[in-house]
């Protein structure tokens, strides 16, 4: 564990602890996590997993008479219906239930009205509930705010790009520090930001990022949770930067920087206060029960630089880190500027942001071109047509099949294709239909069948000659 993090823990824990009996402490101590994605995904969830690696092993350090019992269930749909595992594992006495994932908040708050002798700690929510629900995440805007600054100074266009996930508050902070970084570095850089309503959609994050390439994006800021865009990026010839995980160990070098969580700097504390029945009483700064631990505590940090990154661009960014780590209320200086948003509003003339605005986050800076959900054109495209992405307008353009072909949409294909010998198609349609008896069709992408000569037969629907 970094040392950084194991003094802020120890501090805590003495914080926590004072006045607390060794004789009202449980004996066992369970704990449930909810993933919507697998445990071994090398991305956002698989860092969770550390997680709880990290808090077993602190509490086990620290209270060696504590049983500390955890769970998981994985890939748990978000979007998606309720899963019922968060009142099961309550009804069953788990003392803390985590839900890792933005959507299932409503059903965790649900559930602890339920629960009220549980506690709920909802990732990256932002509502109030019940006394034993809270809300925690880490302060990752302040690395991506370094990792933005890396871009800009590396990229050899100024044309930036980023795939956004679902546009939810905490994407829209980490993705504005992001262009607020790449503005510092770079004052006239250009931004492009793409979402695609959803953390785990490989396919689409294949295709939003390819055609941010087109758009003359050399960095794309890559903020969905599965490693696809550095995939894609590596291979059109781009570079990326990545949040929760370190992708150069499955993208390579092209990867130029990520922002990384230490989620043992949450859940250990946060586990202390349910052990010792605090948890109610912690309020944050933003009024909440609101636990927002940042690059002092240890909770997040910036990977090693690439060795794409150039030693001179490793000095500037160095320099960035002094200067902005440190002041502000919370430890950085951020959204410590003058900030005007896409529309022009004034943001903020320099004084610092206050965690429930940082919170509650709706804008982008004024670099960012916001071009809305972009989806993949066989998703979008009906029987008998295929879709064209237009770069200019930035929707899914629907035309017919011309006359000879049929529509094939997919998840990586939207296109038209022939039909084959003994087929044919009179155009928009998704199915060739095949020659009736009496005729025959010798050549494909035919438009229409012909009858056999005379003194000559098909042998069956969808021949492709006559026979004497």
């Amino acid at each position: 564990m970094k040392p950084r993090l194991l003094s802020v823990l120890l501090a805590l824990w003495c914080l926590l602890c004072t006045g607390v009996r060794v004789g009202a402490l449980p004996a066992v101590v369970r704990v449930g996590f909810v993933y919507f994605s697998a445990a071994n995904d090398m991305a956002w969830t698989w860092r969770h997993n550390q997680g709880v690696v990290q808090m077993h092993t602190m509490l086990a350090a620290m209270l060696p008479d504590l049983r500390v019992v955890t769970e998981y269930k994985e890939n748990v749909p978000d979007p998606g219906p309720c899963d019922p595992i968060f009142a099961t594992w309550a009804s069953q006495g788990f003392d803390l239930v985590v839900g890792t994932s933005s959507g299932y908040q409503d059903c965790m708050i649900s559930a602890a009205a339920q629960y009220p002798n549980t506690t709920f700690l909802h990732i990256s929510g932002w509502k109030t509930a019940t006394p034993n629900f809270g809300v925690g995440y880490a302060r990752l805007y302040q690395p991506q705010y370094l990792a933005g600054y890396t871009a800009a100074l590396v990229s050899q266009t100024g044309v930036l790009g980023v795939l956004g996930p679902v546009p939810i508050p905490q994407a829209i902070r980490e993705i504005s520090a992001w262009v607020l970084g790449a503005m510092a570095a770079r004052p006239n850089v250009t931004v492009h930001v793409a979402w695609t309503g959803s953390w785990n959609d490989p396919p689409l994050e294949d295709f939003v990022t390819t055609q941010l390439c087109s758009l003359g994006v050399d960095v794309v800021n890559v903020r969905t949770a599965t490693v696809q865009g550095h995939i894609a990026a590596n291979r059109l010839g781009i570079m990326s930067t990545g949040y929760s995980s370190d992708f150069r160990m499955v993208a390579g070098e092209s990867v130029l920087v990520s922002a990384t969580y230490t989620w043992g700097a949450l859940y250990i504390p946060v586990a202390m206060t349910v052990v010792n029945h605090t948890f109610a009483k912690y309020m944050g700064p933003a009024g909440l029960r609101n636990w927002l631990p940042g690059w002092d505590a240890g909770a997040v940090a910036l990977t090693d630089l690439s060795f794409m990154v150039p030693p001179a661009v490793a000095v500037e960014v160095a320099n960035e880190t002094k200067r902005v780590m440190h002041g502000g209320a919370y430890g950085d200086t951020v959204f410590c500027r003058r900030i005007v948003d896409t529309t022009g509003r004034l943001v903020t003339g320099g004084a610092c942001l206050d965690d429930p605005a940082v919170l509650n986050m709706t804008w982008l800076p004024s670099a960012a071109l916001d071009h809305g959900q972009w989806n993949l054109p066989g998703r979008t495209c009906g029987a008998g047509t295929y879709g064209v992405f237009d770069l200019s307008t930035f929707i899914v353009n629907c035309l017919p099949c011309p006359p000879g072909t049929v529509s094939v949409n997919t998840d990586t294909a939207s296109e038209c294709v022939g039909c084959p010998q003994g087929t044919f198609s009179a155009g928009n349609t998704s199915q060739c239909t095949p020659c009736r008896s009496g005729t025959y069709g010798a050549v494909a992408n035919a438009t229409q069948c012909v009858p056999c000569p005379p003194g000559t037969i098909a042998a069956s629907a969808g021949a492709w000659e006559c026979v004497a």
